[in-house]
């Protein structure tokens, strides 16, 4: 009898061995997408057995050894493939170099030198000295042109604002540092009501245009809100007096760089709509308060004459004076 419960023992905990790696495997989680590679300015590097997706470089060199999912695109630089990239490869202001054991599935464009290394694969077409206008077709430009456009958009839109305002945007970086949750609270009812402000006004029918106009305007408003925040967001790291246009720009730089990283773009301009639309109804009801008043501690200088009278007046006092003292 021992005998025989030692060996259901033993088969048992042979199946459970045997099955368990199966069973698990059905329940284990999906494997993660491989990560996008974005930088503004640096080098990318591509390890042998490292898996990405999307490389996207403004000012740097893109090293691939691995696997890229998507495409490589380069603004000004060089692009080194040694491995596999699944999409195209695109270098609108540099060369491109394939080594012999790299493989490229899409199209090989570069505005200088293409180097192809016997052995190296490529499924499309190789054009080197390309010139990329607006009418070239770059199928693989993928998130990055979207973002390109808003973002340059954004700072065009904040650069005609500082022309235009300069003291509402410091009125409006006073209130972001005086009032943040003030500014964050009317921020938010302003960023939800205002579609629903239009939606109503279309819907009574006598407010229709202004309703219409309203629901159009929602983007401009939301991006001056966006300008404003990364104005805000300029002047903690350059502080008053000095110039407005590069305190934007770094903020504008700080936003945009933060928007590249996946599934963030959308948060960040979200939030800094909001915030900028807050920071732009405080600056508006304290001007509003505080209209036609004198600063505290500030004293008007007022500048009296004598009156004609007066002061024959008193020349004739002296003149008595004068006899009084003769007697």
């Amino acid at each position: 009898m021992p005998r025989a419960r030692s060996l259901f023992a033993v088969v048992s905990a042979t199946l459970v061995l045997s099955v368990a790696p199966a069973a698990w495997a059905q329940f284990e989680l999906p494997p993660e997408e491989p990560r996008d590679q974005i930088m503004l300015a640096g080098d990318v590097s591509v390890r042998r057995g490292q898996e990405v997706g999307e490389v996207v470089v403004l000012h740097g060199t893109v090293a691939v050894a691995g696997v890229v999912r998507g495409d490589v695109i380069v603004l000004d630089g060089r692009i080194e493939v040694a491995g596999q990239v699944s999409g195209s490869v695109v270098n609108i202001g540099g060369p491109v170099s394939l080594g012999p054991s790299s493989q490229v599935l899409g199209d090989v464009l570069a505005r200088g030198r293409v180097r192809v290394a016997p052995g190296a694969q490529v499924g499309g077409t190789i054009r080197q000295g390309s010139a990329f206008t607006f009418r070239t077709p770059i199928v693989a430009f993928g998130r990055f042109a979207p973002w390109l456009a808003i973002w340059m958009s954004v700072f065009v839109l904040g650069l005609a604002l500082l022309l235009l305002a300069p003291r509402g945007a410091d009125a409006a970086s006073n209130a972001a540092r005086t009032a943040p949750w003030a500014s964050t609270g009317w921020g938010v009812l302003a960023f939800a009501g205002l579609p629903v402000l239009g939606a109503v006004a279309i819907v009574s029918l006598v407010w229709l245009p202004l309703g219409l106009g309203l629901l159009l305007a929602l983007f401009l408003l939301y991006s001056i809100g966006l300008c404003w925040s990364a104005f805000a967001l300029g002047r903690l790291v350059w502080r008053e007096p000095r110039g407005r246009v590069l305190a934007f720009a770094i903020g504008w730089a700080v936003l945009a760089a933060i928007a590249l990283i996946p599934w963030a773009g959308g948060i960040v301009w979200v939030a800094g709509s909001v915030f900028g639309l807050g920071t732009m109804l405080v600056a508006a009801w304290r001007t509003r308060g505080s209209g036609g008043r004198h600063r505290p501690g500030v004293k008007m200088a007022v500048r009296t004459e004598p009156e004609p009278g007066r002061e024959r007046e008193s020349e004739m006092e002296r003149e008595l004076r004068q006899e009084g003292a003769g007697l």
